[in-house]
């Protein structure tokens, strides 16, 4: 039977990361994307339709990252405790944010 403090540390858990993707693809992503396809391809007039059918996939991929997390930090292996699913699931966000960064730092360095 799950506890109430259990049940609480998991959604904290669970929606820290929601979270964190949800800004990744809300903020860093569509703004590294945007120096992607204005300065880095030249895609012409094709560039703001490539760039806002972009931004729907990742939206769609945000949506669909709010359904799969609770599933992935259920899924751990038993001899895996929770939160070090958790700070697995921080650092490839971490990872993904800083490979972000690094465009949106490089598009500005240009």
């Amino acid at each position: 039977m799950e506890t109430r403090r259990g049940r609480l540390l998991f959604l904290m858990y669970e929606w820290s990361l929601i979270i964190g993707w949800m800004l990744a693809f809300g903020l860093i992503w569509r703004q590294s994307l945007l120096f992607i396809y204005f300065e880095f391809i030249s895609l012409g007039d094709a560039a703001q339709f490539t760039y806002l059918m972009t931004m729907l996939v990742l939206f769609v991929g945000a949506v669909a990252m709010m359904g799969l997390m609770g599933m992935w930090l259920q899924r751990r292996p038993t001899n895996q405790p929770l939160v070090r699913r958790w700070l697995i699931g921080l650092g490839w966000f971490a990872l993904i944010n800083s490979i972000g960064y690094g465009i949106i730092l490089i598009g500005l360095n240009t």
